[in-house]
């Protein structure tokens, strides 16, 4: 049960959005600044294993050794592959802190423990002793994990204080601050790297916005997760006391523990329960995977793509990062909302109509308003179908992209892309639709893995089919395969649009 009242739920997720901005522009800014960095501290490792000398200063020619670049995108890969494992790791540990000790306290120190990943790069630029360097590095790979988690939070928040019918706009509103933190940061980096030489700006910009989504926590973010009652504490107690007299208190503590990152996945799994297949969660997870495989390369494989085919200028790549983030942005902020309102209540005199027909020919029988439960069933039915035409748009607007015939037709299939925006929001607001109430932050974790994984798994896939189609001189193939995953998610979550089932399965 959530701590606020339910109408005052708009109130707490106003809140969470500056907190949401200012933790997506410090991983955000320093992207850029990130790939000289490794770039150079690969070079100075790489000339000193050589014996050289002197070492290289920031901008040597000797720097651009293929076997330096080569040895930076390696660990560059491999700083990629720690966030996504300990991403994915994280997860459980996360949202059972939260659920023991509230949102409120992880809302607050997740941001400082994320300051700990962009101070170690900064440092590993300066500090001379590559040994040194690669534990900072290493430390970076370890804590960047602390931003995405950070962000991670507020989605609990939204499913204590939300009802079904409200979460989905609640969802959309922090995706589209998601999305104009990323895009506020490319510009400011941009303007950066244009006027200001100093690398450690941008640094200083990261930290600075970390330190405020911490201060902003701290003073004007309410805990939404309300205590346990006194019955709850009671019966925690007795356990307690029952496992101390037990002398198992520790082995289970640590039992626990390592069950933790399992626990949501067995959520997700299908399972028989009151002699019914519960496989709504397990097809939804799997739709996501499918679907950030497809995406979540794109900006990046975009910027290949402009390059090889079109000869894109290079400066340009912050501009068209800022483009394929404020489209969407827009999308989310201006059409969105209009959809799901007017949607819904299209749908809902539809269903009303329907149930007008089926009256009795005999007696006639006045027409009633839908009762709260069912106007919320409906919300999520209507979600499911929301999901599944974002995710189709999303496949459609991807193989335009493998037709395009100049850098302008790219623009206009990604600018068709930004309606296909409303699938994170609708995949959250879903997945919680379908989960017993009392398992909604687990469900709401097993999601987060669900996305670490495809996170993980996508960039090493599509950038090794990337390479191979340019080597065939066919590089536009990637987005004819990337739309196919998103069409592989669209199929997967078509048969809940159909499926006749209560949402909000009761353990």
């Amino acid at each position: 049960m959530p701590a606020q009242p339910k109408q005052n739920a708009s109130y707490s997720v106003d809140r969470l959005l500056p907190y949401v901005f200012l933790c997506t522009i410090g991983p955000s800014v320093v992207a850029a600044s990130n790939l000289f960095v490794v770039k150079y501290v690969m070079c100075r490792y790489y000339w000193a294993k050589q014996g050289a000398d002197n070492i290289p200063a920031p901008g040597d020619e000797r720097c651009a050794n293929r076997d330096v670049q080569a040895l930076a995108g390696s660990v560059l890969a491999a700083l990629a592959t720690l966030d996504g494992i300990f991403s994915f790791i994280s997860s459980p540990y996360v949202q059972r802190l939260s659920d023991k000790y509230g949102r409120r306290p992880l809302l607050i120190t997740g941001p400082l423990i994320a300051t700990i990943s962009t101070g170690s790069i900064l440092l590993a630029y300066y500090i001379k002793n590559t040994t040194l360097a690669w534990i900072l590095l290493i430390t970076t790979g370890i804590f960047v994990s602390a931003s995405t988690k950070a962000v991670f939070l507020p989605s609990l928040c939204v499913a204590d204080v939300a009802t079904d019918e409200a979460r989905t706009r609640f969802y959309s509103r922090m995706e589209a601050t998601a999305l104009l933190g990323p895009g506020t940061a490319y510009l400011i980096s941009a303007v950066v790297s244009r006027y200001v030489s100093n690398i450690a700006v941008p640094y200083f910009i990261a930290l600075g916005a970390q330190v405020g989504a911490s201060l902003w926590s701290f003073f004007f973010i309410a805990e939404t997760r309300q205590s346990p009652t006194e019955n709850e504490a009671e019966s925690d107690e007795e356990a307690e006391d029952d496992e101390s007299e037990h002398g198992g208190g520790i082995v289970e503590g640590i039992t626990e523990s390592l069950e933790a990152p399992i626990r949501p996945l067995k959520l997700i799994w299908p399972h028989r329960h009151k002699g019914k297949l519960h496989w709504e969660l397990f097809v939804v997870a799997l739709s996501l995977f499918m679907t950030t495989s497809g995406t979540v390369f794109i900006a990046t494989a975009s910027l290949l793509f402009l390059s090889d085919k079109f000869n894109f200028a290079p400066e340009n790549n912050a501009w068209m990062l800022a483009f394929l983030t404020f489209s969407r942005f827009a999308y989310l902020i201006v059409l969105f909302p209009f959809i799901l309102r007017f949607g819904r209540a299209g749908y809902n005199r539809y269903l009303l109509w329907k149930e007008k027909r089926k009256q009795a020919d005999g007696e006639r029988q006045p027409l009633v308003r839908r009762d709260t439960s069912a106007r919320q069933d409906d919300a999520n039915y209507f979600d499911v179908i929301l999901a599944f035409f974002s995710v189709i748009i999303d496949a459609v607007a991807l193989a335009f992209v493998s037709l395009s015939l100049s850098y302008q037709q790219v623009l206009a299939a990604f600018a068709i892309m930004a309606f296909g925006a409303g699938d994170n929001p609708t995949f959250k607001a879903v997945f919680v639709s379908y989960a017993p109430p009392e398992h909604s932050s687990e469900a709401l974790a097993a999601l987060d893995m669900v996305f670490s994984a495809a996170r993980l798994a996508s960039p090493p896939l599509l950038g090794s089919l990337y390479a191979a189609f340019v080597e065939v001189g066919k590089p536009e193939m990637l987005f004819l395969t990337a739309g196919g995953l998103c069409g592989l998610g669209a199929l997967l979550i078509a048969p809940l649009i159909f499926a006749k089932r209560k949402f909000k399965p009761t353990e």
